[in-house]
């Protein structure tokens, strides 16, 4: 499993099974991974890309009850030929 193993522990403490177990499918399935300098996580799993912020996003505190209390964010795309185009550039764009 390529995944950071601080990144490993904060998937196993999300209270929700169904989201934790989710997460480590994805990245337990990728066929691409990448971390960039700033020490954020890419994978990209069929026509998924998820992302773990390796800073707080600050995201479940701004919206109460409406977000999910944690640094993973994803996109999926309609096949996995558009998620692979798009995970060529996706790490670049984390700062714009």
């Amino acid at each position: 499993m390529m995944i950071k193993n601080k990144t490993l522990i904060e998937i196993n403490c999300i209270p929700d099974n169904v989201r934790s177990e989710h997460l480590k499918w994805l990245v337990k399935n990728c066929s691409e991974y990448i971390v960039t300098p700033d020490g954020h996580e890419h994978w990209l799993t069929e026509y998924i890309i998820l992302t773990h912020w390796n800073s707080d996003t600050g995201y479940s505190r701004k919206y109460m009850g409406l977000a999910f209390p944690d640094n993973f964010e994803s996109w999926r795309f309609n096949n996995n030929k558009e998620a692979t185009e798009s995970f060529k550039t996706h790490h670049e764009m984390e700062n714009v």
